[in-house]
């Protein structure tokens, strides 16, 4: 193929060109036989400006292509592939966006990208290195490797990076996709999975094997339009009763955002206790218009990474889910929080099993058990699993 010098490509019209972009940039010269086919080889590595713009481009290429009596069986099967792998791309940010779990990004976009050792991780300032999706340090590959590294940044600095096959990205709109799947889910994810500091510097909590204590208040919004601008004595009040709870307990109160609450303890019994103590202690207080207050609890015991921010990890995720599962006034824990307190002395205490559920965006299924005491209410009540599926 005679490569066009500049002066020769100046020449030739615009119709000359399957892509020409807002900026009048021309690419993928049709001028002639040898550079048709060309384009057709190179199609997929051109970043277009939108999927319109690509379409347009790719219907001048191959009107170009019949001109020239050739039949491009392999350029038609890479843009069935490629839109396939678009397509597919496309759905996993609306399936995670709606249903993600740390971990559950990695392994679809290793299936959506087949590459089965695609790694997907965030940098720690704490740590000082990057953390997988378990919150382990995770070194990236030596220069030597054949793997590569795609960063996303945030604010100005890494904070993702993806590490992948060379060719599973190579395709520049497919890539594009992806990236906006990982920045969306990753975003999300920090939301749902980090338990930020907010009362005192992190060094100082606890790390290892902790229990974490998560709440929230049933029907808020409820208590809002009933009591109005009087809803924030009674957030207050929650909030000093939680507060009391903890402390009386040994734990320590991370967090409270709006109608939640966060904590953490080094034992699990003295978590367990703390949210027996919270619970009663809100049943025994008289609330504003003698409304109800309903408080949900959930408490998991695991393993998360302390980062300068506050706690993150599955661990942190997996709490969220079995508080979510809770019902006003009840207390949801896992099976590792009933087993690290079991070797204890819980006076007054029962776990009644609710069975092993499968709760949204976890990995693996939990089992999950009500605490019983006196001056809680009475009678086993399935978790809210709605959307969820019992194994």
């Amino acid at each position: 193929m005679a490569r066009l010098d500049s002066r020769n490509r100046a020449r030739l019209p615009d119709s000359a060109f399957a892509y020409v972009d807002s900026r009048g940039r021309r690419r993928l010269p049709i001028n002639d036989e040898a550079h048709v086919r060309n384009a057709l080889s190179r199609f997929n590595q051109v970043g277009f400006e939108s999927d319109a713009a690509r379409e347009r481009a790719r219907k001048r290429l191959l009107k170009a292509a019949k001109k020239y009596g050739i039949v491009p069986i392999g350029f038609i099967t890479r843009q069935l592939e490629a839109e396939r792998s678009h397509a597919t791309a496309g759905r996993l940010v609306i399936e995670l966006g709606r249903n993600g779990a740390p971990g559950e990004l990695e392994k679809r976009l290793r299936t959506v990208l087949r590459d089965p050792g695609l790694l997907v991780l965030n940098w720690s300032d704490a740590a000082g290195t990057w953390l997988d999706s378990a919150g382990r340090l995770v070194a990236l590959p030596a220069p030597d490797d054949a793997r590569t590294v795609t960063y996303l940044e945030r604010e100005g600095r890494r904070a993702t990076a993806l590490v992948h096959e060379p060719a599973v990205l190579a395709d520049t709109e497919l890539a594009k996709t992806v990236i906006a799947a990982v920045r969306f889910v990753v975003q999300k994810d920090r939301r749902l999975t980090q338990i930020p500091v907010a009362a005192g510097p992190a060094a100082g909590l606890p790390t290892g094997f902790v229990t974490l204590m998560m709440t929230d208040i049933e029907s808020s919004t409820a208590l809002v339009r009933r009591l109005g601008d009087r809803y924030s004595d009674l957030l207050n009040d929650v909030r000093n009763l939680l507060r009391a709870a903890v402390v009386t307990a040994g734990g320590r109160e991370i967090d409270v955002r709006a109608d939640d609450g966060f904590a953490i303890f080094e034992r699990a019994p003295d978590a367990v206790g703390a949210a027996v103590a919270l619970q009663r202690s809100i049943v025994e207080t008289r609330w504003p218009d003698d409304v109800e207050v309903r408080v949900r609890i959930g408490l998991h015991s695991g393993c998360p990474t302390l980062t300068d921010v506050g706690y993150i990890g599955l661990a942190v995720h997996t709490t969220a889910r079995v508080c979510a599962a809770a019902h006003g006034g009840q207390i949801l824990v896992s099976g590792k929080t009933v087993t690290a307190a079991g070797g204890a002395s819980l006076s007054g205490i029962r776990f009644a099993s609710l069975g092993t559920r499968r709760l949204a965006g976890l990995p693996d299924a939990e089992e999950l058990f009500q605490v019983e005491a006196a001056g809680l209410m009475t009678g086993s009540r399935p978790p809210r699993t709605r959307g969820m599926v019992e194994s």
